[in-house]
């Protein structure tokens, strides 16, 4: 369990300092090798200027290593002739050397978990010790510091000096300032709810946050934590934790830095005592990670910790890894039986956003260069930068401009200039006002190659375009893909805008581009492009579009009009059914076809082999020439199917010439089943139905006798 001094939970520790501050000055050795003059004489100066008057500028008295005495005086303004005169004849100097005001050498870097005090307004003689949160900044991006609201105690402290590190790390009571003086003043504070109110359990707005605006220009706020080890060398910046991000604690370790305990840590879940409503007690497991705890009386938005805490580490910072989530609000007087102990520290990340706009400073990485820049960079080609994930921007910086471009991801880029030449920037990191340190980068512009666009066209006059550096000459060659063709050349100049274009006539075909520019005596590497000129479509005229043809009209083959020499490929429904090439046979699928070559008088046909059988049919046909292919023509057009051969009735009721029955004698003559009479349809039964017509004409009898019998039986009856 922490031992802790009886103080009110939360509050600053009051100490009475009384006339203790003591300037301590630094000793140095001179890196020379020259000695502190201890001879007769220098000492002797050293203790004559004690004779001089109050208020006297001497400030110091030494005999240099040529022997000559001298007197130190703050300000040459402030010694006038009376003062030198007595210098000079009683003291035996010819010189006084002016050297300024002299202070204790400090630590001007400021970390998070330094202490720091102030004089409480209205007592004279005490002042309130407390502990930085983290380092920020204000709304319009100065230097400030987070810490706790009840720091201030309710705006009682103004001004705060930073106290001596290695008495504080000692847990001292005496304050000792750092000797860099005023640090700044509390510019916001709250501790509990709006007001400095008590605040209310479950409101966001009650809270225990302050921050204090640095005005000493000679601090380097930096975004870190100290953990306390360098403290003996006054100086808390030489081992430290970075701060990289804000956020809502999570379960696990939590850290704490401040003057009285130094660095802490422990987890988020602690045994608590426990009583329950059917009378029994017990030790459980609890985290509490966003609650509500009154702290000296007023309610505090925060969450449960084992970092442990004493008075004077009230607004230390409180963090998991290199994520600010805290600070330091208060912990037990005394720690119940049973339980860990523990603290009560602000959430930070809601707690900032009742400070008008205070945030904390982030270290950010420095953005590091994904491109070689070893070899030169092309005009206007992208330079990949690689940024830290907690930065929200990079700068690239020229001199006194610039631009900012936001971050997606992890990789920004920008456009090296056009024009070559030597060139530097100043890559920065950002996040808010954090910033990475500056990268400086510098490369060489190397003329790039100039842009060809490609271009289809189904004309034979074609125009080509591009872009480069404005006055650069560009050398343009065209190779077409048809063999034993001739490549072109042509030339062109940027324009003012940054375009060049160069009209040419073409034969249809398509061509390779390939085009470099020269400026300033520099000449590029190759641009490249593509440039095809493609026959129109050619006219299908066998077909009408939407036709539909008889059985016996049906195409047996398509045919229709285009360029001298083209090659036309039909397809039918899809399927290529001719490919023709000049003296060549056509491809099949499934139907067998002639090779279809544009003849001298503009007309082609390709020969199906057979006419179409019924149904619906879309036919598409392409011609290309010297390896440039038009766009598809494309109908529909119907077969409708054959008709079919009518077919005879036969009249059952009159099935042929009756017979008489057939002789079984003469099979042959005229009669059922003979050769010379109609036959019965075949019923599908392979025997004789007589048997079954006599049973049913019995049938009938006998059940006609039933019913004249039952009659006379029921006249009968009726009768008696």
């Amino acid at each position: 369990m922490t031992q802790r001094r009886p103080i009110a939970l939360g509050a600053a520790a009051v100490l009475g300092l009384g006339s203790l501050f003591i300037a301590t000055p630094a000793m140095a050795e001179d890196g020379t090798g020259a000695q502190l003059d201890t001879t007769a004489s220098a000492m002797a100066a050293v203790k004559d200027i004690n004779k001089l008057s109050d208020g006297d500028p001497a400030i110091g008295a030494a005999t240099t290593t040529s022997g000559e005495p001298v007197v130190f005086v703050s300000e040459a303004d402030a010694v006038d002739a009376e003062v030198l005169k007595t210098i000079s004849t009683e003291y035996n100097v010819d010189k006084v050397v002016i050297a300024g005001n002299l202070v204790a050498d400090a630590s001007t870097d400021i970390v998070a978990g330094a202490g720091y005090y102030g004089d409480v307004a209205g007592q004279p003689g005490r002042v309130g010790t407390c502990s930085t949160g983290f380092t920020g900044f204000s709304p319009e991006g100065e230097p400030a510091l987070i810490t706790a609201g009840h720091c201030s105690s309710n705006g009682a402290v103004t001004q705060i000096e930073f106290s001596d590190p290695s008495n504080d790390a000692a847990g001292g009571e005496f304050i000792e300032p750092d000797g860099n003086g005023i640090a700044g003043a509390f510019g916001f504070s709250q501790f509990g709810g709006p007001g400095n109110s008590t605040g209310e359990r479950n409101d966001p707005n009650s809270t225990d946050i302050a921050v204090i605006d640095i005005t000493n220009d000679a601090l380097d706020l930096l975004p870190a934590v100290t953990d306390w080890t360098t403290a003996d060398q006054d100086d808390l910046s030489l081992s430290t934790t970075p701060i990289k991000a804000v956020g809502l604690p999570q379960s696990g370790t939590v850290s704490k830095s401040g003057r009285t305990t130094g660095l802490t840590s422990g987890g988020t879940k602690l045994n608590m005592p426990v009583e329950y409503t059917d009378g029994t007690t017990g030790i459980e497991e609890m985290e509490v990670l966003d609650g509500y705890m009154q702290v000296s009386g007023k309610w505090v938005h925060g969450f449960l910790g084992g970092a442990l805490t004493s008075p004077g580490d009230s607004g230390g910072a409180v963090f998991q890894g290199e994520t600010a989530v805290g600070v330091v609000s208060g912990g037990p007087e005394e720690v119940p039986a049973g339980a860990d102990d523990y603290a009560w520290y602000t959430l930070l990340q809601p707690a900032l956003g009742l400070t008008d706009g205070y945030t904390v400073a982030l270290d950010i990485d420095e953005p590091v260069v994904k491109t070689d820049l070893s070899q030169g960079v092309a005009g206007g080609s992208d330079i990949v930068v690689t940024v830290p994930s907690n930065a929200a921007e990079l700068a690239v910086s020229q001199g006194n401009a610039g631009d900012t471009i936001p971050v997606e991801g992890t990789e920004v880029s920008f456009p090296a200039p056009n024009e070559p030449g030597q060139y530097t920037r100043t890559l920065t990191a950002l996040n808010g006002f954090s910033a990475s340190e500056p990268v400086e980068i510098n490369f060489e512009v190397v003329l790039a190659a100039p842009v060809v666009n490609d271009i289809t066209s189904e004309e034979s006059a074609v125009t080509l375009t591009g872009s480069g550096v404005p006055g650069a000459e560009v050398a343009i060659t065209l190779t077409p893909a048809a063999e034993g063709a001739e490549p072109v050349s042509l030339t062109a100049t940027v324009n003012e805008d940054g375009t060049w274009s160069v009209p040419t006539e073409l034969d249809y075909g398509t061509y390779a581009v390939s085009a470099t520019q020269t400026f300033e005596g520099q000449t590029s590497a190759a641009g490249t492009g593509t440039v095809s000129v493609v026959p129109a479509a050619p006219a299908i005229t066998s077909v009408k579009p939407g036709a539909t043809f008889e059985a016996a009209d049906a195409p047996s083959s398509i045919s229709g009009t285009g360029i001298e020499g083209a090659t036309v490929v039909v397809k039918l429904n899809g399927e290529e059914v001719g490919t023709a090439t000049a003296g060549g046979a056509a491809s099949e699928s499934g139907v067998a076809a002639d090779a279809a070559v544009v003849g001298a008088d503009g007309t082609w046909t390709l020969d199906l082999g057979a006419q179409l059988g019924a149904g619906a049919y879309t036919v598409e046909a392409t011609q290309a020439i010297n390896g440039a292919t038009s766009s598809p023509a494309s109908l529909v057009f119907n077969v409708a199917a054959a008709p079919v051969a009518p077919v005879d009735p036969v009249d059952p009721g009159n099935p042929g010439n009756p017979a008489d029955p057939a002789d079984p004698a003469n099979p042959a003559a005229p009669g059922q089943g003979g050769a010379g009479g109609a036959e019965l349809v075949n019923t599908g039964a392979g025997f004789s139905m007589l048997p079954f017509g006599l049973a049913a004409l019995g049938m009938l009898v006998l059940g006609g006798g039933a019913i004249v019998f039952t009659q006379r039986r029921l006249q009968a009856s009726a009768a008696e």
